[in-house]
Protein backbone atom coordinates (compact mmCIF):
# COMPACT_ATOMS: atom_id res chain seq x y z
CA UNK A 1 0.00 0.00 0.00
CA UNK A 2 1.17 3.54 -0.78
CA UNK A 3 2.08 5.60 2.30
CA UNK A 4 1.91 9.38 1.80
CA UNK A 5 4.02 10.02 4.88
CA UNK A 6 6.81 7.59 4.11
CA UNK A 7 10.20 9.09 3.33
CA UNK A 8 11.45 8.52 -0.20
CA UNK A 9 15.02 8.05 1.01
CA UNK A 10 16.25 5.29 3.27
CA UNK A 11 18.35 6.94 6.03
CA UNK A 12 21.09 4.38 5.41
CA UNK A 13 21.39 5.66 1.84
CA UNK A 14 22.12 9.17 3.17
CA UNK A 15 24.95 8.15 5.50
CA UNK A 16 27.72 9.17 3.10
CA UNK A 17 25.85 12.14 1.60
CA UNK A 18 26.29 15.82 2.48
CA UNK A 19 24.11 18.88 2.26
CA UNK A 20 25.62 21.13 -0.40
CA UNK A 21 25.14 24.79 -1.24
CA UNK A 22 25.38 25.69 -4.92
CA UNK A 23 26.92 29.18 -4.80
CA UNK A 24 26.05 29.82 -8.45
CA UNK A 25 22.33 29.42 -7.69
CA UNK A 26 22.33 31.25 -4.34
CA UNK A 27 21.69 35.00 -4.83
CA UNK A 28 23.51 35.92 -1.58
CA UNK A 29 21.59 39.19 -1.37
CA UNK A 30 19.13 38.50 1.45
CA UNK A 31 18.49 36.41 4.53
CA UNK A 32 18.28 32.77 3.44
CA UNK A 33 14.72 31.53 3.98
CA UNK A 34 15.88 27.90 4.30
CA UNK A 35 17.85 28.65 7.47
CA UNK A 36 14.55 29.13 9.35
CA UNK A 37 13.19 25.68 8.48
CA UNK A 38 16.14 23.61 9.69
CA UNK A 39 14.82 21.69 12.72
CA UNK A 40 18.28 21.28 14.28
CA UNK A 41 19.96 24.59 13.41
CA UNK A 42 22.51 23.02 11.09
CA UNK A 43 22.07 25.57 8.30
CA UNK A 44 23.53 28.95 9.22
CA UNK A 45 24.24 32.25 7.54
CA UNK A 46 26.49 35.22 8.28
CA UNK A 47 25.13 38.48 6.89
CA UNK A 48 23.82 37.95 3.37
CA UNK A 49 26.54 35.46 2.44
CA UNK A 50 25.56 32.01 1.24
CA UNK A 51 24.43 29.70 4.03
CA UNK A 52 26.81 27.07 5.33
CA UNK A 53 26.21 23.70 6.93
CA UNK A 54 27.28 22.47 10.35
CA UNK A 55 27.83 18.82 9.38
CA UNK A 56 27.88 17.74 13.03
CA UNK A 57 24.24 18.87 13.42
CA UNK A 58 22.75 18.12 9.99
CA UNK A 59 20.34 15.16 10.02
CA UNK A 60 19.80 15.29 6.22
CA UNK A 61 16.04 15.63 6.56
CA UNK A 62 15.82 17.63 3.33
CA UNK A 63 13.51 20.35 4.65
CA UNK A 64 15.89 23.13 3.63
CA UNK A 65 16.34 21.58 0.19
CA UNK A 66 12.59 21.53 -0.43
CA UNK A 67 12.14 25.05 0.95
CA UNK A 68 14.91 26.81 -1.04
CA UNK A 69 13.19 28.91 -3.74
CA UNK A 70 16.39 29.06 -5.82
CA UNK A 71 17.10 25.30 -5.66
CA UNK A 72 20.57 26.12 -4.36
CA UNK A 73 20.60 23.35 -1.76
CA UNK A 74 20.97 19.64 -2.46
CA UNK A 75 21.88 16.44 -0.69
CA UNK A 76 24.38 14.38 -2.57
Amino acid sequence: MFNLFQSKQDPADLADKKLRVNLARCPQSHACPSVRVCPVGALKQKGFHAPYVDETKCIKCGKCVKFCPMHALSIG
